[in-house]
């Protein structure tokens, strides 16, 4: 599989608006995070092509797409229904118009019943639509194995704060962004990966993420050979951070590209 970190930021992005921080007034371009998405290439091909996956439609979805000369994808995974994981949906016009294709949307029934509350006009079968809308089929998924086109995707349940998220293990790589609580049973489907995306916001303690410190006992727990960590605020510092962390584990930026 071919994988790229389209964004590796928190939902107000670095830098984030009004700050002067050194984070947010870096000339590095690790320090420039988009909010948080992932792209994939599966090893499964669709007429002669690669799968395409996407995880989440970030509010920066079009950009995203545009600095990674993305043109296409088949379906989309929602690992929840937060404001930075779910509002560039309308920008899947484009794959639509470009391709003459539908769309395929994988949620829980929660996240699905808000992308139908919050999109309410794709939904519609009443909306105009004159304008265009995003041509999506939206599946409801449960905590177990499902097929996305040929791709067998395994769900992974774990703890926002109050919120319940999915990520998702595609063959040797796992997704878990926005989590600061893996429940036990959980764990037992990440053994043997060769790539964990975890979420790690700070430094500092937070309620409903984990710490750089707690990111790191996590991963050494799931014991995958490389680990990247994602959703960073501007308090890490990209090349300052990165020396501070054991040898298998990196921090994660926008456009880095690695194979699974």
């Amino acid at each position: 599989m071919k994988v790229t970190i389209l964004g590796s930021g928190t939902s107000q992005g670095v830098p984030i608006v009004g700050c002067t921080c050194r984070a947010c007034t870096s000339t590095d371009p690790k320090d420039k995070r988009l909010r948080v998405s992932l792209y994939i290439e599966t090893d499964k091909t669709i007429n002669g092509k690669p799968l395409r996956i996407l995880i989440d439609t970030s509010p920066d979805f079009r950009q995203q797409m545009l600095l990674n000369n993305i043109t296409d994808i088949d379906a989309v995974l929602y690992t929840h229904y937060h404001v930075d994981h779910i509002m560039g949906l309308d920008d899947i016009r484009q794959i639509n118009q470009l391709h003459k294709k539908y769309v395929e949307l994988y949620a829980n029934t929660e996240t699905a019943n808000r992308i139908r509350q919050t999109f309410s006009y794709i939904f519609d079968e009443n909306t105009y639509k004159g304008g265009g809308i995003p041509l999506v089929n939206l599946h409801e998924v449960e905590l177990k194995p499902f097929d996305v086109m040929g791709q067998q995707v395994i769900p992974i349940e774990y703890k926002h704060g109050p919120t319940t998220v999915y990520g998702f293990r595609i063959g040797d790589l796992a997704y878990m962004t926005d989590c600061n609580f893996i429940p036990e049973a959980e764990f037992e489907k990440l053994h043997g990966l060769k790539v964990l995306i975890i979420d790690a916001l700070r430094y500092r303690k937070h309620e409903t993420h984990f710490s750089v410190d707690e990111a790191i006992a996590a991963a050494g727990r799931i014991n995958a050979a490389k680990t990247y960590f994602t959703h960073m605020t501007h308090d890490i510092i990209h090349a300052e951070a990165s020396s501070k962390l054991p040898v298998n584990i990196e921090f994660a930026y926008d456009g880095l590209m690695f194979e699974v």
